[in-house]
Order: C-alpha cells, then structure tokens, then sequence
C-alpha cells in the first residue's frame, strides 16, 4: 500500500550549506525553506510493482531531478509527477528528489521503495519413495506469482497464499526430478522434487574412474558395479564381482557410502588375513598427493542429477581446497582402519561416473 507523507526527509538548501532536520509537519504547516520551494503535498512512498505519485509545490520551481534513474520526475507548473520502476531487489531502495529555484537554491526529498517478498520457503524441497505425496507450503509475496510443476506429474495449486503441492506415484521403475516453481517481475524459484526408491536403482552399472597402476600413475578404466538390495533401506555396491561395500539408501536422495567398512578380505599366509577397507578419496588423487581419509565417520554420496542419473557428490567438506566425492579401498591387517594396521593402497576409484546398463 503506497503510503502519503507530508514531509521531506531530509532537507537542506544546498546554495546556504544549511542542513534543517527531519520535521512532519500538516498540508498547511510546511515551512518555505528557500524562495519559493515550500512543499503543500509529498508522496514519497512507493511499493515494489511503481506506480505515479505526485509531489506539489507551492510554485513552479524551476526544475526538479531525481539522482538515481529508477525514478523518472515530471514537471508541471507547481506539479511534480514520480514514476517508480519496478524494484526487482529483496532489498528497499532510496533516492533523492533534488527540486531547484531559479537562484539555484534547492530542497531533497526521500524517496522510498520497497523491495520484492517472494519465493518458495528454503528447506522444503521434497524427496520421497515412489509413493504418491502431497505437501502444502506457506509462500509470502508482494507481488502476483504464478506457480506451476516443471512435469505433469507435480500438480501445484494456490489458495490465499498456501501452496498446495500434489505428486503422483512414480510408476516408471526409474527415478524422476522436477521442480516446484514461483514466477514473478522477471523472477524464479524453486523447489526439487525427486522420486526414487531403492528398487529404481538396484542393477548392473558401467564405472569409469582414474585408477592407480602398479607405477602408481593413475589410467582411466572401467569396472562393473552391481547395486542390489540388502534390505529396506539397505544395499550392497559391488564392484567387478569381489568387493562388496554395505551402504545405505534415503528414498529420493540415493545412497551414503562410509569409509571403514570391510569390503573383502583375503589370506596372505596362514592364518592371517588382510583386510580391504573403504576409504574417502580426495578428486585432486594423484602421484604425488595420495589423499585418502581414513576412519570411520566420513561419507560421499552417490545421490540424484537432475536427470535423474546417479552421480557421486562430496558429503561433507573435508578439506577447503579439496573435493572428496571418489573412493577406494585400503588395506589393513585389522578389521577396524587402525594405522598400525595400514599395509598400503589397495584400488582407487578417481572421479568415478556410473552408467546404467
């Protein structure tokens, strides 16, 4: 609601160097600060969308200017119209309106706007199963939006300011991505949408990954991966058919793989085994800087493009100048990744990429 003052804040007479402090006074109080500038009506207020408001004087002043362009002053004799162009920022703006007599005398006035509230509430993206879902969001705006789902599985209604967000069963066998959307004055938000459960994804794999040879020069091959279920929420990766990583699955957000777990194990003499244990591996692995995280806390995901694909992402930040979003396996003599245990590199997986079968 565009509000009208009847104050100029601040004003001073720039001819004189005179600063006069902010005073509201009534249509019929307001003082002659300079020859002939005495303000009778101000409207210094205006909403986002701009609008025309009108600033009178007592007289025809002999010019009168804005110093930002956003607002566009028009004189007519005593009559002042300001035209505010939309403000696309979240954030209020001010001007000046600087109105000059023909001594070059001048007042300012404030001029004031307020920014854009809109958007989709943050943290609300929605990930599920294949289950159908309905979710209702509270969106706040100050200007009209148009909301609407990128897919025609995502229906999105809108009633007094609730959002209401309706997702159909995914029947597809595959996982699927969409997004919930907010258009308005040029501007767009939005919302993730993913539907993927467990039986989506189980399945043969093609990995391409830099791997470490025996020179310890690292080679782009290729590996097969095979995910199968384990359980509801549960699943082994097994790559090239003899190393079995337990790792476990959030519905539509894919799959956390732990360092220190034991994904194969052999007996180097008898009676006494060495141990493959998972390891977080950093994405800069190299000859010169063999960077793996040992212990038992640290993840990277192998989660959801935005094509639905199934790609490896950093977990958690290990390192300000590092990634760590590929993996490998070290050997140990113990069955925890214990560093008297350590007895070297067993395989790593750099930059590693899945395709489905």
């Amino acid at each position: 609601v565009t509000g009208v003052q009847t104050c100029a804040l601040p004003i001073f007479i720039a001819a004189a160097s005179v600063f006069l402090g902010a005073a509201c006074s009534s249509d019929n109080d307001l003082p002659v600060y300079a020859a002939g500038l005495k303000v009778v009506k101000a409207e210094t207020d205006f909403g986002v969308l701009g609008e025309t408001h009108e600033v009178v004087m007592s007289k025809e002043p002999a010019r009168a200017y804005a110093l930002d362009a956003w607002l566009t002053v028009t004189k007519t004799a005593e009559k002042l119209s300001l035209t505010a162009q939309p403000n696309t920022s979240a954030q209020s703006r001010n001007t000046l309106l600087v109105v000059k007599n023909e001594q070059g005398d001048s007042i300012t006035l404030n001029i004031q706007q307020e920014g854009v509230t809109f958007g989709l509430p943050t943290g609300e993206d929605i990930y599920a199963g294949d289950e159908a879902v309905e979710r209702s969001l509270i969106a706040t705006s100050n200007v009209p939006v148009e909301y609407s789902g990128t897919a025609d599985w995502i229906k999105v209604g809108n009633t007094n300011g609730k959002i209401n967000v309706k997702v159909e069963a995914n029947t597809t066998g595959r996982p699927r991505v969409g997004w919930v959307t907010a258009k308005a004055i040029g501007l767009v938000d939005s919302l993730k949408v993913v539907q993927a459960s467990l039986n989506d994804v189980v399945g043969d794999y093609v990995q391409t990954a830099k791997m470490r040879l025996p020179s310890r020069d690292l080679a782009e091959k290729t590996s097969s991966v095979r995910i199968e279920a384990a359980g509801t929420n549960k699943a082994n990766f097994i790559v090239d058919n003899q190393y079995k990583w337990e790792v476990s699955f959030t519905p539509g957000k894919g799959f956390e793989m732990m360092n220190g777990k034991i994904v194969g194990k052999k007996e180097v003499v008898p009676g006494v085994y060495e141990y493959l244990i998972s390891v977080i591996v950093a994405d800069d692995f190299s000859k010169e800087h063999e960077t793996a995280i040992n212990g038992t806390k640290e993840s990277i995901l192998l989660t959801f493009d935005n094509d639905g694909n199934l790609v490896f992402r950093e977990a958690q930040k290990l390192a300000s100048a590092q990634t760590f979003s590929s993996y490998g396996w070290n050997r140990f003599t113990d069955t925890k990744p214990v560093m008297g245990a350590f007895r070297g590199i067993g395989e790593v997986y750099v930059n590693p990429k899945l395709t489905r079968r």
